[in-house]
């Protein structure tokens, strides 16, 4: 069984840290615009809202078929998902993360 190099190590931990930053952001993103209306009609309290937001969202995750992720999966190249250990692969796997962060920080 064949070892990762260094630098696949170093970038797959860089990756997975990117990824987790991005659930994060995506977190407070997408919990903003789903109880601002809960918030603001007064219907819920703000701490409240917030709670039953993400409680819902983890059970929208749990039970979901991924559909999304694998129909987005599905626009990459499959020659640089093969070989996501290359420089290439993560050149695409970092801009693919960086650039999500951007658009939910800037929306």
């Amino acid at each position: 069984m064949e070892g990762l190099t260094l630098g696949a190590t170093v970038g797959l931990v860089l990756a997975l840290a990117l990824a987790l930053s991005f659930e994060f952001v995506n977190g407070f993103h997408d919990t903003a615009n789903a109880v601002a209306t809960v918030i603001y009609t007064h219907t819920l309290p703000p701490r409240i809202a917030v709670v039953w937001s993400g409680l819902w969202n983890l059970i929208g995750v749990l039970a979901s078929s991924g559909a999304v992720a694998f129909s987005v999966l599905a626009l990459l190249p499959a020659e640089l998902l093969l070989e996501v250990g290359s420089a290439a692969g993560f050149a695409m796997v970092f801009a693919l993360l960086c650039s999500s962060i951007l658009w939910n920080v800037g929306t």
